[in-house]
């Protein structure tokens, strides 16, 4: 399975396919700000449309992790199942920042979840596209994961733009602030 941001032109490429709208109605006609396309080989399957009501940032991504599709994008961070159809999405306090799984962490720790950063808070997603746990309140403009050990996250966020970050350590199975 792949899954890649689609730009205007290439659309029409994805013309017959299911189509799954976020950020407004399943039947909207309104324009997309976005899309998504997953293939099965090389065989387009799906398309998801994201609309003006996902919000907006100048970070995207979007991750096949097992059978799951991550998108992040605006303001939203939404878990795409090809098997059953369900897109379910999770509104963000403040911008979508980044995905992250165990291989970008190079820690088998953290399997087959995923880890979201905003602006200002952290998620963490179990291997069925499940949320674990938010931690909220993390900073005020950016939220950096470095890594992943003994059970803990470590990472950095900015309080005082620009370049007023602080370190942050968590537990990796609650979320909950370590105790020094």
């Amino acid at each position: 399975m792949r899954a890649t941001f689609i730009t205007a032109e290439d659309v029409s490429d994805w013309q017959d396919v299911d189509r799954f709208v976020l950020g407004g109605l399943s039947g909207s006609t309104a324009s997309a700000v976005a899309a998504v396309g997953i293939s099965l080989g090389a065989e387009a399957k799906w398309r998801v449309d994201l609309l003006a009501g996902v919000g907006y940032s100048c970070f995207q991504d979007v991750r096949c992790v097992g059978e799951l599709i991550y998108i992040g994008y605006g303001e939203q961070v939404a878990v795409f199942s090809p098997r059953t159809g369900d897109l379910a999405s999770h509104s963000l306090d403040g911008y979508f920042g980044h995905l992250l799984t165990s291989s970008d962490l190079e820690s088998s720790e953290l399997g087959s979840s995923v880890l979201v950063a905003s602006a200002s808070e952290l998620l963490r997603f179990d291997g069925t596209g499940q949320l674990l746990w938010r931690k909220s309140e993390l900073g005020v403009d950016g939220v950096i994961v470095q890594r992943v050990r003994d059970g803990q996250i470590f990472g950095n966020a900015e309080w005082d733009p620009p370049g007023g970050w602080k370190p942050f350590r968590l537990h990796l199975d609650s979320g909950e602030a370590c105790r020094s």
